[in-house]
């Protein structure tokens, strides 16, 4: 025989059942404004009635609820600064999150649309004062990125190949085989940047280095590069007045001299 179902055991289980889940949840999940305001008339028409004698017959009273009233706009105030603060931040990570989602879904993509959407993305990471988490396998072929946060950014098997990097930022920047092949990086910050493969990494014998053939690296900064000897700047157009570690510097003077003697060319510097 089936139970019949029994009645509340209290009148709070017949509040939480009649009031709270079918009327006051309803309200916070659709409409949170009315609900505050309903509270808000309920409690008011409990205090009010009950201080109405003090409203009409004590004058401290008057002064005390203006200086409450002051303390409450003082607090809205606090309040409402710091609820911008936290919503100004939340806004600046959403728009981070979309630009960089937006790289993300252009990567491996060989074609001049990508480019320009990649190099859009990277503006505007920019302007939101952070650098790309990643453009490997980016298309990148000519891309104007001059003076551009590429810092702490993974460029692995990207192709940068003619690229204007002057003044770019790629400072602790992952290179590995990033292709920058007659690229532009004139006065650009590679200061601790990852040339090439690590020792123990498994990559094929032409994946191993970073290609800098015809590279500008006119004036660069280079302190503190890792996994890069002098023959990784073998086949780089320039290194003059370039920023070196003393140690690489003395071993390109030795083995390519050349790259440390002024250039002429059309470029401006």
């Amino acid at each position: 025989m089936s139970k019949l179902p029994q009645a509340p055991s209290s009148w709070t289980d017949w509040f939480s059942r009649s009031i709270v889940e079918n009327t006051i949840a309803p309200l916070r999940a659709e409409r949170p404004v009315l609900l505050s305001f309903l509270v808000f008339l309920v409690g008011a028409g409990l205090v009010i009635p009950l201080s109405l004698e003090y409203w009409l017959n004590e004058p401290e009273f008057l002064l005390n609820i203006f200086a409450e009233a002051h303390g409450v706009l003082l607090d809205l105030l606090l309040f409402g600064c710091l609820l911008l603060w936290f919503d100004r931040k939340a806004e600046r990570r959403r728009r981070i999150e979309k630009y960089t989602n937006a790289i993300n879904d252009l990567l491996g993509w060989k074609h001049e649309m990508a480019t320009y959407r990649i190099v859009g993305n990277v503006r505007r990471l920019n302007r939101e004062e952070a650098p790309p988490e990643t453009l490997k396998e980016a298309y990148l072929h000519g891309a104007d990125l001059t003076g551009a946060d590429l810092s702490e950014t993974s460029v692995h098997g990207a192709d940068l190949a003619h690229a204007e990097l002057q003044h770019a930022d790629l400072s602790d920047a992952y290179l590995r085989t990033a292709d920058f092949s007659g690229a532009n990086l004139r006065k650009a910050d590679l200061s601790g940047a990852h040339f090439g493969v690590f020792a123990g990494v498994m990559a094929s014998e032409e994946q191993h280095e970073t290609v800098l053939a015809g590279a500008d690296l006119r004036g660069a900064d280079l302190r503190g590069i890792r996994n890069a000897t002098a023959d990784t700047f073998a086949e780089a157009a320039t290194l003059f007045k370039a920023r070196l570690d003393p140690g690489l510097e003395a071993d390109i003077e030795a083995d390519h001299p050349e790259l440390l003697e002024p250039r002429v060319d059309g470029r401006q510097g």
